[in-house]
């Protein structure tokens, strides 16, 4: 304001001190007003008001960009469900999922760590499901239900279960840790479930067949999921009663 005015009365030619001078010289009133809002304002005030027209700065504003993980998993289990990883792209898994090198990459750092995450949540549903069904086996007989229900379980997962019990063997190291993690603790839930099914057995017995029924279930797995000439040759039922029946030689 004081430029202004001076700039104002140097066009007309006239200088504008007295515009200062009145400008530095504030009446009382002005004085008693600016003493009562310095006395009575808040600790740590600044005195300068809120502007009206100028906001705060907004913070940084998230991408809004939506997460395509769940395609890329399932491409890549498609395409790991018949071939090795070895023999996969990136590029390849990137176009089943109709989406850009970079755009996997923005989810994924590398083919390996979605191959670890897609057997590592198969594991997990596959460990869970054997150990409720153990828990649930309380004689022989019901071995048969026992086995149909897992290899039930798997017909209604066969691409993931492919990519856990066949494409992916010997992969990665981490796939094969979370393997032998998931078939240890398994073994040591059969065994407890097969002393109870054959309490004369000897400890030492019961840890084996323990062990030897999940190295079955396994096998089973195996076989069922890559068509192997035993489970072409019995057919989907004698191929669950010779299970069965070897699962109860186990125990017996």
């Amino acid at each position: 304001m004081v430029a202004a005015c001076t700039i104002s009365d140097r066009r007309d030619g006239r200088w504008a001190g007295r515009a200062l001078r009145s400008w530095s010289s504030p009446s009382p009133d002005m004085c008693s007003l600016w003493r009562s809002e310095v006395v009575n304002r808040p600790k740590g005030a600044t005195g300068v008001p809120d502007s009206p027209i100028m906001s705060a700065p907004r913070g940084k504003r998230p991408a809004n960009r939506p997460s395509r993980r769940h395609e890329i998993l399932a491409a890549a289990i498609e395409l790991l469900a018949i071939q090795p990883p070895d023999e996969i792209a990136v590029s390849d898994i990137a176009a089943q999922a109709s989406m850009t090198p970079a755009a996997f990459y923005y989810h994924f750092a590398s083919k390996d760590e979605i191959l670890d995450e897609i057997v590592s949540e198969f594991a997990a549903g596959w460990s869970q499901y054997v150990t409720d069904l153990l828990g649930g086996l309380a004689h022989r007989d019901d071995l048969t239900e026992f086995i149909d229900a897992v290899l039930g379980w798997l017909d209604e997962r066969e691409r993931t279960a492919t990519v856990y019990f066949v494409t992916s063997i010997g992969a990665t190291s981490t796939c094969e840790a979370t393997r032998k993690a998931v078939r240890e603790d398994l073994s040591k839930k059969a065994t407890r479930t097969v002393a109870t099914l054959a309490p004369t057995k000897d400890k030492v017995d019961v840890s084996i067949s323990g062990v030897a029924l999940i190295t079955l279930l396994e096998t089973l797995a195996r076989s069922r999921m890559e068509l192997d000439p035993t489970y072409r040759t019995l057919g989907p039922m004698r191929f669950r009663a010779n299970a069965a029946a070897l699962a109860d030689h186990l125990i017996r």
